[in-house]
């Protein structure tokens, strides 16, 4: 399993356990029970939850899936009745309602955030642009930086979701990357402004840093995959993937601050540049080898 521990099949555990059996943030687990991925704990009480050994199942399960590039809402169908169990403890149409309250918060946080950055956004702020009061806020949310962190979990997580069908079926792997580098530079743009909040408030949260190199790892790893399989397709000659990998992803972030600069720019243009910088990494390859793959 993901933290290479050994687990007694009835032995309770509580989040800090799983945190540390399968390497998932706390945060990271709680959204997962939220979207109905994992079936709910055992509650001895309002703050005292108990695990077991399914939950690590289905964290290790879920890790997996997102490793294969899956987004949210496929994994939930795919774990098919568990979602289902975890959704429906409450009662379908009051989950319903609390979900939509908490999309409502979230949607707004959102753009509060990555308009004003962390510091200079407070609670009363986000709970007035949702319509709620801010003592309902914190029947969501028990503080802002909870909030800030499921936010960031949330734009992440959503940012290839309409154009996941295409990516999952394009064969060419660099045409893969060309289609997420397009996710990121037109499909959500909010996810670069979260990640800039992030880091500049990581020093004076150290918790945060977990979080962003939880999220780069996550996207790099998907990048990293489809540069080796166009390595060894001869596609490209690259002598560090994870280096090429790291690069890639944060060359899309100086990308998309030029496109905010100067409109002039489209995505294309700026992953055509990308896909010669690529391409040309391989001095064998020919030419029409160059007009025949669109790549990154």
């Amino acid at each position: 399993m993901g933290g290479n521990c050994e687990v007694e099949d009835d032995r309770p555990l509580r989040i800090k356990d799983l945190e540390k059996i399968t390497g998932i943030g706390r945060s990271t687990i709680h959204y997962y029970a939220r979207q109905g991925l994992l079936s709910p704990p055992r509650k001895t009480g309002k703050t005292m939850a108990y695990y077991d050994v399914k939950h690590v199942q289905e964290l290790e399960k879920i890790k997996d899936l997102k490793a294969d590039g899956y987004p949210i809402h496929y994994i939930r169908e795919m774990l098919g009745a568990g979602g289902s169990e975890a959704l429906g403890v409450q009662g379908e149409a009051m989950e319903a309602r609390k979900t939509d309250r908490r999309q409502q918060i979230m949607d707004k946080a959102v753009e509060i955030f990555a308009h004003k950055g962390y510091h200079q956004t407070n609670v009363t702020e986000i709970a007035k642009a949702a319509g709620v009061g801010h003592s309902t806020f914190y029947i969501y949310f028990p503080s802002k930086m909870v909030l800030f962190t499921e936010c960031v979990d949330r734009v992440f997580q959503e940012m290839f979701s309409g154009v996941w069908e295409e990516i999952k079926g394009e064969k060419n792997p660099l045409e893969r990357i060309r289609k997420r580098g397009e996710a990121v530079l037109n499909s959500y743009p909010q996810f670069i402004d979260m990640m800039n909040v992030l880091k500049s408030i990581e020093e004076d949260e150290p918790g945060l840093e977990a979080k962003k190199r939880e999220i780069y790892r996550s996207i790099v790893e998907t990048v990293k995959r489809d540069l080796k399989n166009a390595t060894e397709a001869g596609l490209v000659h690259i002598t560090d993937i994870e280096v090429a990998a790291y690069l890639l992803v944060g060359f899309l972030e100086s990308a998309w601050l030029l496109m905010s600069m100067d409109h002039s720019y489209t995505a294309d243009q700026i992953l055509r540049v990308v896909n010669d910088l690529v391409l040309y990494s391989h001095p064998e390859a020919s030419g029409d080898k160059r007009r025949s793959t669109s790549a990154v």
